[in-house]
């Protein structure tokens, strides 16, 4: 979502501001602004659109100041346009915000009665003009900050200059991830480690309800009651090149390729050929198995949980409930003793993810709380009670690759080690598994070398009105994230369906015109999704068919096989998910579209 980034320094922070937002462009946005204090003087400029806009503008306006603060915007209220984009500015305050204040309705007509004029029709405004009227009844800064604070409702990150403190930015979190940073010559306000990759060298990392202000020497933090507080410096986890795309036309494309080394890394930090450990995860290994198991997550971290479902319950024999974040925090779950949650985000700062933790929580502290995720530092893992990192490095582009495949065998070697803590899975039996892993990932290699057998197939998907993928047991879920994947980068309406579902509904919609994609490892009733494929083909459907069979066991009428190499229950997932990458990739590039930033999606997803 919206990315914010801030600085106080020796030197003119303009161009750090800019460097920020531009490692931030893979979060989505629509429009972006900088705000600078020379002197005493703002310094303000703003463009809808991409950075490339707000570049140009920045060398037609000077910006000589030493601290600043900078946005780019996902619009939430009020449309992409140059007033409504952040920072917004009252008389002598300026301000960039990420989340959304709830109660700003009340608030906005509490200021417009004092005489307050709005410029935008932003949630945001309502904050310089708070600190504006605090300040003009003869507070100081820091109660000014505490009043204002205090009356915010909702999730914020907010960074905040004052004209007449020229030497500070200040800032506030909370249910927004917000962090600091230095160099040598200064300090920085950012909501991501990658917004100040190549501008800092150590992190800080606030707390829930922290607030308070940097300069160029110094920094101070706050607790929610006003209390100084410390937290350590950390050596930043990302370089400057850790936001490059190398020789690769699109993140997308770079990140496609990165899958078979993500998984060998994977495989090798957390397994050898006799066991399965999970440094940060003690309680996996030393507490009771659960009784019954709650996943929670979004999007695609939400596809690879459906699929653990079919790998945790066939050997387990344990209930496993997976939900979709958003949801599960609404409607009053029943949750019980001895339930172990899971949740999956590639950032740790899926606002519905968080609040469902938070949830469950509250209602039993004395369950345990797992956080798969690939930030290692990040709100999800500091709050939960273990963690498995992904090791998938920075996932630049928006529709999530490398991160899914990441998921996918963490959760892979997950579900093995609770099935050789339960003895359902031997030793020797797993040694099976290990090496099926290290084949995938030659496997997943070979797939790659392979992409150009992709491209004839893309003249399908012309003039077409939308797609259908089908998959049963763990390839059900992998169809949804097929479809969705061509959804988030092709625009293109596309279905997952599970392929024993498809006459009660979808296959009214199958003519000439829609392309069907099977799904069909040997592992996942290949007899049964092979009959579901001769009942879409006899209805004049343009099928693809994605299995590791044999030749004699394929279809005769499909219009395009792509073979799979064969893997085993837990890794025919990880081998299918490659070429339905590609699929939607080469799709997107035919038709032209932002490949990495797609219209209206964001990457990480602070805001409900």
């Amino acid at each position: 979502m919206c990315g914010i980034i801030g600085g106080v320094s020796s030197k003119a922070i303009a161009v750090d501001l800019l460097a920020g937002l531009k490692n931030m462009e893979y979060r989505g946005y629509d429009s972006a602004g900088i705000c600078t204090l020379h002197h005493t003087l703002f310094e303000c400029t703003k463009e809808a659109g991409k950075l490339h806009h707000l570049e140009a503008a920045l060398l037609r306006n000077r910006h000589d100041g030493l601290l600043g603060i900078g946005h780019t915007r996902w619009a939430t209220h009020g449309k992409p346009t140059v007033g409504n984009s952040h920072p917004h500015c009252s008389h002598d305050i300026a301000v960039v915000h990420n989340g959304i204040i709830e109660n700003h309705e009340v608030l906005r007509k509490e200021l417009e009665q004092a005489g307050i004029n709005f410029a935008s029709d932003t949630d945001t405004e309502v904050i310089p003009w708070m600190l504006s009227q605090a300040l003009l009844e003869g507070k100081a800064m820091f109660a000014a900050m505490q009043e204002v604070l205090a009356r915010l409702h909702g999730a914020y990150a907010i960074g905040v200059v004052h004209q007449a403190d020229a030497d500070k930015v200040w800032f506030a979190r909370k249910g927004s991830p917000l962090l600091l940073a230095r160099n040598n010559d200064g300090h920085y306000i950012a909501s991501d480690g990658l917004a100040v990759a190549g501008l800092a060298s150590d992190v800080m990392y606030l707390d829930e309800g922290d607030w308070g202000y940097i300069q160029a020497d110094s920094v101070c933090v706050y607790n929610r009651d006003g209390q100084p507080v410390q937290h350590a410096w950390q050596e930043l986890p990302y370089t400057g090149t850790a936001v490059g795309k190398g020789d690769y036309a699109h993140y997308m494309l770079k990140e496609i390729h990165e899958q078979p080394g993500v998984v060998a890394n994977i495989v090798h930090a957390y397994a050898d050929s006799t066991q399965i450990a999970f440094p940060h995860a003690d309680f996996v290994e030393s507490t009771a198995l659960p009784e019954r198991i709650v996943m929670v997550a979004c999007g695609t971290s939400y596809h690879a949980a459906l699929t653990a479902r079919y790998w945790l319950e066939r050997y387990l024999q344990i209930p496993v409930e997976v939900d979709v974040a958003s949801e599960y925090r609404y409607r009053n779950p029943v949750i019980g003793a001895n339930t172990w949650l899971i949740t999956l985000s590639q950032s740790g700062e899926t606002a519905d993810t968080l609040e469902a933790l938070r949830l469950f929580k509250r209602r039993t502290p004395d369950n345990y709380t797992l956080a798969i995720c690939n930030v290692a530092s990040s709100t999800l893992v500091r709050e939960s009670s273990g963690f498995i990192e992904l090791c998938a490095g920075p996932e630049i582009g928006v529709a999530s690759t490398k991160a899914y495949t990441a998921q996918l065998t963490v959760l892979a070697l997950f579900s093995i080690k609770l099935a050789m803590r339960a003895d359902c899975i031997q030793v020797d039996a797993w040694q099976g598994h290990y090496q099926a892993f290290l084949d995938a990932v030659e496997g997943m290699k070979g797939l790659l070398q392979r992409a150009d057998e992709i491209k004839p197939l893309v003249p399908l998907f012309a003039n077409v009105h939308g797609a259908l993928f089908l998959g049963r047991g763990p390839c059900y879920p992998l169809a949804l994230e097929g479809a969705l994947k061509l959804k988030e980068i092709s625009y293109i309406h596309a279905e997952g369906y599970a392929a024993g579902e498809m006459k009660h509904g979808p296959i009214a919609l199958i003519d000439e015109q829609l392309p069907v994609i099977v799904i069909a490892p040997r592992q996942y009733h290949l007899e049964k999704v092979i009959s579901n494929l001769y009942e879409v083909k006899a209805r004049g459907a343009k099928v693809i068919l994605l299995t590791d069979a044999d030749e004699k066991d394929c279809p005769k009428h499909a219009d395009a096989i792509l073979k799979l190499p064969e893997g085993d229950f837990f890794t025919a997932p990880l081998l299918a998910s490659i070429p339905l990458q590609l699929l939607a990739y080469e799709v997107a590039r035919s038709k032209g579209t932002d490949v990495d930033q797609p219209r209206n999606l964001a990457k990480s997803v602070t805001v409900e």
